[in-house]
């Protein structure tokens, strides 16, 4: 005979996303007697299956007619792999073990990192190839794509006037920058994949316009899967 009624439907859901999982399961007591639960664990039928301890009170228990939720939270790697995979919350207690057939669905996460942030190229000149690497690190568990950069407008870095408050009659106004948009920079770089937990490094190659004004600074945003990064170019 089981310790406890199961509140919830069976199997119990326990949802992971990113770096932890988390669900519950509500348990009645509908026996005429105390039952204690010394402790608890989850096992995960993962393709390296893996077991760990529920945290519970010491000394914990639910009194007789009593119904209490159990929570089960724990931490995982960001890169374990999408899916739904067969689960147990195993029970100690005072009355017998009680094993809870449960289900672990762990959410597709696309989690792009790169580095550095920002490129920053000095003594810029027209018609000219430049030559760059960024570090792309997929912090995810789904593989990240790496095709060719979109080529990306050039956007001059200029000054304007902004107001800043106006109190009494006077007036305050400070420059700030604002961005105009100049010619295209193209980018070539070479394809690849990612994947979970892994990194790479991917050079690039930007092609300046046939027209670059000097002494301006200029900045491009291109991306790489769904993460933009800065390329400052000061002519």
């Amino acid at each position: 005979m089981s310790a406890f009624t199961i509140d919830v439907a069976t199997p119990v859901l326990i949802f992971g996303e990113r770096d932890q999982i988390e669900g519950e399961v509500w348990l009645t007591n509908a026996s005429g007697a105390d039952i204690k639960i010394t402790n608890a664990s989850l096992h995960v039928s993962f393709p390296t299956p893996e077991t760990a301890p529920i945290p519970i009170p010491h000394e914990a228990g639910i009194a007789a007619g009593s119904t209490k939720r159990l929570t089960i939270r724990s931490g995982m790697p960001v890169f374990t792999p999408a899916g739904t995979y067969n689960a147990d919350i195993t029970l100690h207690t005072s009355v017998g073990d009680q094993m809870i057939p449960a289900s672990v669905v762990i959410a597709s996460t696309f989690i792009v990192q790169l580095a550095p942030s920002v490129l920053t190229f000095t003594g810029v000149k027209k018609a000219t190839t430049l030559s760059g690497a960024v570090l792309v690190v997929n912090r995810g568990n789904t593989p990240i794509d790496i095709v060719a950069i979109p080529d990306e407008t050039m956007l001059e870095m200029v000054t304007t006037p902004r107001i800043l408050a106006v109190s009494g009659g006077t007036v305050s106004v400070e420059p700030a920058l604002a961005m105009t948009p100049g010619g295209t920079v193209k980018f070539t770089n070479a394809s690849s994949t990612v994947g979970p937990g892994a990194w790479a490094s991917v050079d690039i190659k930007l092609k300046m316009p046939a027209t670059l004004a000097a002494h301006r600074h200029f900045r491009v945003l291109p991306r790489i899967a769904t993460q933009r990064f800065v390329v400052d170019l000061l002519t």
